[in-house]
């Protein structure tokens, strides 16, 4: 029986409960492709799974779904051509059979899950995935950007590109302007040519907004900014808002769009319910979608950018796959700007 290093967890609880363990390597399925792990992103969602914040997670898991590495092994339905391949994995787990699937929008897929929320992630040394969620990353892109090119950049796009369909000269309110989807949000929308108000809460965080090039920030303490937008704006409001944060922002984002804006809506951190003024949203036609997973073409856009450096990521450290629980405790306690990425054993 062949074995590999794994990071995993036998209940839920702090990020302490995360050990490194010895485990049965996967094996491909006829469809299938072995991927020696060489990267794998920490996102929020691995945070709340490892919490017991996910209803239909359970402890044992090997979580992680944004992965990078190179196919080492093919099934028997796979093209032995494709072992040598540097890929990144697409993260939905799809059934490739219902409108959806067959409009390209796998994101949507009623079956679908996501990878790592079954076991089988990122957090181990080897991973095994469908042939046709590991894409080729171009020549010469780093493996430990090439796993965040579906989450958090492929999201960004899905959600910029996407879902608000911004363009030129269109105007992007983005909260929650610091964190992981932020700083790649502002990049991507401004890859098009949208001006950029970020929205953050502390002042020490303004220098890495600045440095992802938002065109203006906003430092709000108290989550009050819809009057300070409606000057910047000269009284017109956003075209867009991302709405990371959701709690506590909200109803702000609301105030600050303009005629027809789109709030898109990406993160909830305090999961509670807000409130919504339907005579707001009549008078000014507002709409208000979510966003999520990025979509085959998303994942290729994110790489184009990634490639071509109009998007760079924010990566705030790496760390051996051993420390994955100094990871989460990073991110859990909001002690980051961008991603935690892993790569390597001790």
């Amino acid at each position: 029986m062949d074995m590999m290093r794994a990071v995993t967890f036998s209940q839920f609880g702090p990020p302490s409960v995360l050990r490194t363990v010895e485990v049965e390597k996967p094996k491909p399925k006829p469809f299938d492709v072995t991927i020696r792990v060489a990267s794998a992103g920490i996102c929020y969602h691995d945070v709340l799974s490892r919490a017991g914040m996910i209803p239909r997670d359970r402890p044992g898991l090997i979580l992680g779904h944004e992965i990078a590495g190179e196919i080492v092994e093919t099934g028997s339905e796979v093209s032995k051509t494709r072992i040598g391949q540097r890929v990144a994995v697409y993260v939905r787990l799809y059934c490739g059979e219902c409108s959806y699937c067959l409009s390209g929008r796998h994101d949507l897929c009623r079956r679908s899950t996501v990878v790592g929320e079954n076991g089988g992630g990122g957090y181990g040394e080897f991973t095994c995935v469908p042939s046709r969620n590991a894409i080729e990353i171009p020549d010469g892109l780093d493996l430990n950007v090439a796993a965040m090119a579906c989450c958090p950049v492929g999201t960004s796009v899905r959600a910029v590109l996407g879902q608000a369909a911004l363009g030129p000269g269109d105007i992007c309110l983005i909260t929650g302007a610091s964190g992981g989807l932020g700083l790649h949000q502002i990049q991507v929308a401004r890859s098009v040519g949208a001006h950029v108000i970020a929205v953050t809460s502390s002042e020490e965080k303004v220098a890495h907004i600045e440095k992802a090039g938002a065109d203006e920030v906003i430092i709000s303490p108290d989550l009050q900014f819809s009057g300070e937008v409606w000057k910047r704006t000269q009284k017109q409001g956003v075209t867009a808002v991302m709405e990371n944060v959701v709690t506590g922002t909200f109803e702000q984002s609301l105030r600050s769009c303009g005629q027809n804006a789109a709030v898109v809506i990406l993160g909830n951190i305090g999961a509670k319910p807000v409130s919504l003024d339907p005579g707001l949203m009549i008078v000014r036609r507002l709409r208000v979608m979510g966003s999520g997973n990025a979509t085959y073409t998303d994942m290729h856009r994110a790489l184009h950018l990634l490639s071509t450096g109009r998007v760079k990521p924010f990566i705030d450290r790496v760390l051996p796959f051993d420390d994955a629980a100094a990871g989460h405790s990073a991110m859990e306690n909001r002690k980051t700007t961008g991603r935690v990425v892993m790569s390597g054993w001790r």
